[in-house]
């Protein structure tokens, strides 16, 4: 049995419950730059500058223009819980503003030196307050243009052992660029700027019409990012999403370059994160990821910002009704993007979301702001091109080249198309263009449970590893339309399939998909379809004539998600005749 005394408890001190409340909203120069950019965009600034030494270690200093604090209220505001964001319980359900919790300043002056300098607009004299570790040095009046400079010298000066586990000052510098740049992408009508010592790094006029806001995030993400995204507006159920979505065929290895932001507030979610992954499910690399600058705006009480010091988590009142929103935005912007087409800003329409990831193909094809149901995308692309074997045209004996994807001119190493259009010349790599038709139209087989019965079934030989295969694969193939069983020994017969496939490769591809593990073998419907269209598609080194050439076109032109296959990979490239003027020097 213990003998000793229990502890007393007692109240921590204001400067150590201030460094605890450090730990959690001052990780390093970056985090403390966020709160700060916060206070002075709630403050109305417009003009925003930012100078840093050594990374935000030696010095780090944010000036705006904003509305100033009162001198009376300066003290106050370096104490913790104050502030003039927040009144009432209610204010916290609905929050409108980018800061509320009144944490910030006092946990960054209990761990650093900082000096305050701020001039209300109504007032004709300034204050300034120095601190040092949480103790007040001086309190002064002081002389400033209406606005607030918050400096921040020795960061971590008096916890020395925090300040080992930051990085290096070019590290520090770099996440302190990528918070300006958030800020930047979030606010279009703030200026910015950032320094290190006396050298400015980046420079964001404000910008005032569309040109001006593209202007920015070209600036920030690379004007090659512009040419291949697309931008869009899209509203629903008290929901609205706008931004820039890049093309799938635009990727990196990394997610570094996606920016989303949830009432001007740039959010980690894993309803958004899953959202954005189930869109892109059918068109990117598994290991890509996509660039997207994205903007979802809903009233404030539909979203709970105070789940976290740092604010960067979410968490929505309805997620579901968010997520299929999300989800079904951006799946039709994807799907839309067929050559000559463009995203109208257009309401979606008043539908059911299906569950991710499966495709919602009910789009516009030529006329986005009418919707097309899928009877009459079956009837227009899909029943005319039962059987591609044969590849019938699907448009009158005339000339095309006022179609996106222009008329055929030739096949290179019959591998390629070659068209002309009224742009210039398009290449498009006819397995990947076929790969991504089929595809789309097996989902649809899928989806109307229409497939194609054979009166004769098609018998094909297996090895003892695909029979196993096909046992354990037996229900998902029923779902995707394919009805198989077993004949005899090492022996399956073919029964049905999806609408699409060439009647003569059945037998092939069902042995070439027994004969391989991939994600579809774990009961991925979508992997499976994807599987069986690659395996159909129109293969290398198969000639084609003009007139087959022609029909693969049109109806790639009519197909979502047509800028890539199902891997990922491109499937048309233009170039203008501006482009080959630059190829041949002409003009020069």
């Amino acid at each position: 049995m213990a003998t000793e005394a229990p502890p007393r408890i007692h109240r921590l001190t204001a400067t150590l419950a201030n460094q605890i409340a450090a730990g959690e909203v001052v990780e390093r120069p970056a985090s403390i730059l966020k709160e700060l950019l916060e206070n002075s965009l709630d403050a109305g600034a417009r003009r925003i500058t930012v100078r840093l030494e050594g990374g935000g270690l030696d010095l780090l200093q944010v000036e705006d223009d904003g509305v100033g604090i009162l001198p009376d209220d300066l003290s106050l505001a370096l104490e913790r819980h104050a502030t003039s964001k927040l009144r009432s319980v209610q204010d916290l359900h609905a929050i409108a503003t980018l800061g509320f919790r009144g944490e910030a300043l006092p946990a960054i002056a209990s761990v650093a030196r900082l000096d305050i300098l701020s001039r209300a607009i109504s007032r004709n004299q300034a204050a300034r307050l120095q601190i040092a570790g949480g103790t007040l040095i001086a309190n002064e009046a002081a002389a400033r243009a209406p606005g607030t400079t918050v400096r921040i010298t020795d960061l971590f000066f008096n916890v020395p052992a925090r300040r080992k586990f930051l990085r290096a000052a070019p590290a520090e510098l770099a996440r302190n660029q990528k918070v300006l740049r958030q800020a930047a992408l979030a606010h279009f009508s703030v200026a910015f700027q950032l320094y290190q010592g006396p050298r400015p790094l980046l420079q964001f006029p404000a910008a005032a019409d569309a040109q001006g806001r593209a202007d920015r995030v070209g600036a920030v993400l690379g004007e090659e990012f512009l040419r291949q995204a697309v931008y869009f507006e899209l509203e629903d159920q008290g929901l609205s999403l706008s931004g820039w979505l890049g093309l799938p065929t635009y990727n990196r290895a990394r997610g570094d370059e996606q920016y989303f932001f949830v009432n001007q507030r740039p959010v980690r979610d894993p309803v958004i994160a899953h959202a954005v992954r189930a869109a892109y499910a059918d068109v990117l690399y598994k290991e890509r990821h996509p660039l997207f600058v994205l903007y979802l705006n809903l009233a404030p009480e539909l979203v709970d910002v105070n789940v976290h010091p740092a604010k960067a988590e979410v968490r929505f009142r309805d997620a579901r009704l968010v997520h299929d929103f999300l989800f079904r935005s951006l799946q039709r912007v994807i799907a839309e993007q067929r050559p000559g087409t463009i995203i109208p800003p257009v309401p979606l329409p008043q539908q059911p979301a299906p569950p991710p990831p499966a495709a919602n193909l009910s789009l516009p094809l030529r006329a986005p702001a009418v919707q097309e149901g899928q009877g009459a995308y079956w009837e227009r692309v899909v029943a005319p091109a039962k059987t591609l074997g044969t590849m019938t045209p699907q448009v009158p004996d005339q000339a095309v080249s006022d179609q996106p994807l222009g008329d055929a001119l030739a096949q290179i190493h019959e591998r390629f198309i070659l068209a002309q259009n009224a742009a210039g010349i398009v290449l498009v790599d006819q397995h990947a263009a076929h790969e991504r038709i089929l595809y789309e139209k097996m989902k649809i087989s899928r989806q109307q449970n229409d497939i194609q019965q054979f009166i004769i079934p098609e018998y094909i030989h297996v090895s003892p590893a695909q029979m196993a295969q096909f046992e354990h694969a037996q229900a998902d193939l029923r779902k995707a339309g394919l009805e198989i069983s077993v004949a005899g020994p090492g022996t399956l017969a073919i029964y049905a399939a999806p609408l699409g496939m060439n009647a003569e490769s059945y037998g092939q591809t069902i042995g070439q998909l027994l004969g391989e593990e991939g994600a579809w073998a774990q009961g991925d419907e979508d992997e499976l379809l994807a599987s069986l269209a690659c395996r159909a598609a129109i293969k290398v080194n198969r000639k084609l004539s003009l007139s087959e050439m022609n029909a693969l076109l049109r109806q790639l032109e009519a197909t979502p998600r047509a800028g890539q296959c199902n891997h990922g990979r491109p499937t048309v490239i233009e170039l203008s005749l501006a482009e080959l003027d630059r190829l041949f020097l002409r003009g020069r």
